[in-house]
């Protein structure tokens, strides 16, 4: 039983994405996005940890992880565009330097290895953190675009970070913690 509560969770972060989507279309009060936030980090944190302590961490799973946290935060973007327009127009260069970076990401991964990637670093980390601190202070607390600049900028460092990793690696990285780690291996 174990073995499936790491993909469990993953799927849980997956559904809450379309949850999120739908509070907005119904125009349900913005402190409901506080816990599915919360609960969408929780499950990105621990769907890793368990799977690594279970030892059911698979490239095919951390892919998994990785497609998913596309997706809800993709949704959660749409969330934001739909609740805080204003903000949102205001911060379309940094919100396009994001997807960019994202987006080069990927793009790096799937030239080198036709693989989505699925590095996990600990900036990565740091950048979930810093997106979620981002996403209550849009639409918990009607933040302006300052947060959207504060987190494109961890994304460009983060992203070239994992580009890096790309660029160095024999094999498609998966859960490599830092550029350091890479150098190393």
């Amino acid at each position: 039983m174990k073995r499936y509560v790491p993909a469990a969770l993953t799927t849980v972060r997956l559904l809450l994405g379309p949850i999120a989507w739908i509070c907005a279309i119904a125009n349900v009060t913005r402190l409901v996005y506080l816990p599915i936030l919360i609960a969408g980090t929780l499950s990105d944190v621990f769907d890793g940890i368990l799977a690594r302590r279970f030892g059911v961490s698979t490239a095919k799973l951390r892919r998994y992880d990785s497609v998913t946290d596309a997706i809800y935060y993709s949704l959660l973007l749409a969330v934001c565009w739909m609740l805080c327009k204003p903000v949102i127009l205001r911060g379309r260069p940094a919100i396009a330097i994001l997807i960019a970076s994202e987006l080069a990401v990927i793009i790096v991964s799937l030239a080198r290895f036709r693989k989505y990637p699925a590095t996990h670093t600990y900036l990565a980390k740091f950048y979930g953190l810093c997106f979620l601190a981002a996403l209550i202070a849009l639409l918990g607390f009607g933040a302006s675009s300052w947060a959207l600049v504060a987190l494109a900028t961890v994304a460009v460092v983060t992203n070239a970070e994992i580009i890096t990793i790309h660029c160095m690696a024999n094999s498609p990285p998966v859960d490599v913690r830092s550029i350091l780690a890479a150098q190393r291996s």
